[in-house]
């Protein structure tokens, strides 16, 4: 008879192993909790934060195109004009996130990673 999965004989591994992701090494102080928290919220904003200024390129680009495109036509000039314009209220409204965010962190002293861009890599991983 063969053996089905429970019974089989591969090693799974260790429990209690270093774990993945920005989890994996915590000591057990009682701020490692909140670091490996606040490390890992950085690491999603700064991504955020790097893929909003990407598509306000994209948009831009693309409502400039269009503006150029227009070729007279007044609803494609508005359309194109209103896309560049959500694009740059986009972008402030980033902007001010992020330095919300880099302001909550000095009074209340922990480091964000955003705002120190050696940090952020070495945190993604590059």
């Amino acid at each position: 008879m063969e053996k089905v999965f429970a019974q089989s004989s591969t090693s799974l591994g260790r429990i209690g192993g270093a774990g993945l992701g920005p989890f994996g090494n915590i000591g057990l102080t009682q701020t490692s909790g909140l670091e490996a928290v606040v490390k890992v919220v950085s690491s999603i904003i700064g991504l955020m934060t790097i893929s909003a200024t990407i598509w306000f390129i994209f948009q831009f680009l693309t409502g400039g195109t269009a503006w150029i495109t227009a070729g007279g036509d007044k609803g494609k000039l508005k359309e194109a004009r209103d896309r560049i314009t959500h694009a740059f209220i986009g972008l402030i409204i980033v902007v001010a996130g992020w330095s919300i965010l880099a302001l909550a962190g000095q009074f209340f002293n922990f480091d964000i990673l955003i705002t120190n861009p050696g940090l952020l890599m070495q945190n993604l991983g590059f």
